[in-house]
This record gives C-alpha cells, sequence and structure tokens, in this order.
C-alpha cells in the first residue's frame, strides 16, 4: 500500500496544549541521532516493556505497554485508543524536529526481521514541514493520519522556527494500514500540494561539486547534512545526496572519505545490523 491519508481526527486543542506542555519539560530520547541533520529527537509512550529506556525498535508481538511518560500524556492516549486498534499496537512516540533539521534520506526496518506498520498523527506542525518519499514531496497536516512505507527511501524535514511534533505509532506488521483505524473521518476533497522545489539542473549539479575542494574529515557531516536537505527544495530524488557525496569525495581524492560514503549508503539505504550505529 502506497503513502496516503487514511482519515483525519477532530484535535481538541486544550487538550492537546496540556500534553505538549508536559513534553515541552521531557527528556527526549537521541536514539536513532546517527540519521540526523540538526536536532531530531523522539519519546517513547508504548512499547514492548513499559520502560521509557527502550528506546529502540525490536520486532514484537505483543500489545504495547505504556511507559511512564505516556501515562502522563492523557489526551495522546485517549487519541490512540479511540482511533488506533491497540492491541495492534507495538510502538508509540512522539517525534519532534527542531528548526532547520531534517533525517537523512533512509529505509526503516533494515536491521529487523520483520516490518511494522507505521501512521503518522501531526500534532503540530506547518507548511515549512514535509516528508519526502524518493523524488516526491507532502505536507502532513494536523490531525490528518498518514500511512507511510517507511521502506521506501524517505526523509522528513523542518524548516521553521517552530518544531515539528508528530505521533508516530507502529502496528503488526501482518496488518492492513486501514485495519488499525477506528473512528476517523475521511477526509474532503484534500487540495493537492503544488510542488514549488526548483528545478534540479546541470548547473545546480556543478555548483555543489564546489564543495569537493574543502571536503575533509572534520566538516564531512556538516557537507552531508547541506546535501540531505538539497532535495526539499529542488525536484530530485532523495537517494541522489548519496550519489553527490561520493563524487565529492572522488574528486577530493580522499580514500577513507570515500569508504566512509560507502558504508554512510549501505548503512542508511541497503544493510544494517541490529544495535548498529553510523559515526561520521
Amino acid at each position: 500500500m502506497e503513502t496516503q491519508i487514511l482519515g483525519t481526527v477532530e484535535l481538541n486543542k486544550a487538550r492537546l496544549a496540556a500534553d505538549l506542555a508536559t513534553l515541552e519539560n521531557t527528556k527526549f530520547s537521541s536514539a536513532y541521532s546517527d540519521f540526523a541533520c540538526g536536532r531530531w529527537e523522539s519519546c517513547v509512550l508504548r512499547n514492548h516493556s513499559g520502560l521509557q529506556e527502550e528506546d529502540t525498535l525490536v520486532t514484537h508481538h505483543a500489545r504495547a505497554v505504556a511507559t511512564p511518560l505516556g501515562h502522563s500524556l492523557p489526551y495522546l492516549d485517549e487519541l490512540m485508543t479511540t482511533h488506533f486498534d491497540a492491541e495492534a499496537i507495538r510502538y508509540a512516540r512522539i517525534i519532534r524536529i527542531s528548526e532547520n533539521a531534517c533525517v537523512i534520506p533512509h529505509r526503516d526496518y533494515l536491521e529487523l526481521d520483520a516490518k511494522f506498520v507505521r501512521l503518522h498523527l501531526p500534532l503540530q506542525t506547518n507548511v515549512k514541514c514535509n516528508n519526502t518519499e524518493l523524488d516526491k514531496i507532502y505536507h502532513m497536516r494536523s490531525g490528518e493520519i498518514w500511512f507511510l512505507d517507511a521502506s521506501i527511501p524517505h526523509s522528513a524535514g523542518c524548516f521553521s522556527s517552530t518544531p515539528r511534533l508528530h505521533l508516530m505509532v507502529d502496528f503488526e506488521g501482518t496488518r492492513h494500514p486501514d485495519a488499525v483505524v477506528r473512528n476517523v473521518e475521511q477526509p474532503l476533497v484534500r487540495d493537492e500540494m503544488v510542488d514549488t522545489r526548483e528545478e534540479w539542473t546541470d548547473e545546480a549539479f556543478k555548483r555543489i561539486l564546489g564543495l569537493s575542494e574543502i571536503i575533509s574529515e572534520a566538516n564531512y557531516r556538516e557537507i552531508v547534512s547541506i546535501l540531505a536537505k538539497l532535495h526539499f527544495f529542488y525536484k530530485v530524488d532523495c537517494q541522489a545526496m548519496y550519489a553527490w557525496l561520493k563524487e565529492l569525495c572522488r574528486r577530493r581524492g580522499d580514500p577513507a572519505l570515500v569508504e566512509k560514503t560507502h558504508a554512510l549508503e549501505r548503512f542508511c539505504l541497503l544493510d544494517r545490523a541490529a544495535g548498529e550505529v553510523m559515526t561520521y
């Protein structure tokens, strides 16, 4: 099933604001920060054990248990109980992306022996917050419930001064996305998002090749961040950044950087072991 809206819910602004205020004083986890370009954080509301410190995903087939943080957020807990099949929930997290941050284009579940069904419910967002999938870009509005096929190369970014917060819920991977939502309104005719990104040209590619003159071990991650964000502003496949990065390192003539880039591409798009992290 392709990425799409499954329905909408009417968010209670006052009750949501109370839970978001609690989250403002919550310590978010740095798990999966090796995918982050800027400040990308998460906190767990439900997982396999109910332990707050269990902040990375493992495959399991039991109903998820609320963590201490999950118990402290009554409205978000009610949203999950009302609008999702609670028996099928395996994980629930808040994902916060802050100003000028994104996640590097990647595929999820590579380190697991099975996939989850992943739904997003935006809680706080604006038009400068977008998701991408291959060469497409889209904006998820507050109150919309989206299915994302996270096994396809994708990214998400926030380019506003206000952080983006999503409730992200993972379900038993054998379930159909339509079967895990409850009590939702079907969206009326939704205006298609106009893709205002610039066309990607040979001239644009030549401009980024100039980075080959300065790329080094010391600034490698900063340059990765620059390249990872370009597809939010240009009509190009999100995976293209890896080809660009490899060409920069090749032109620089640094074998260690070339090897690092092949390892980064493998980790994000092709294969990674359970518990593996990437330092770059």
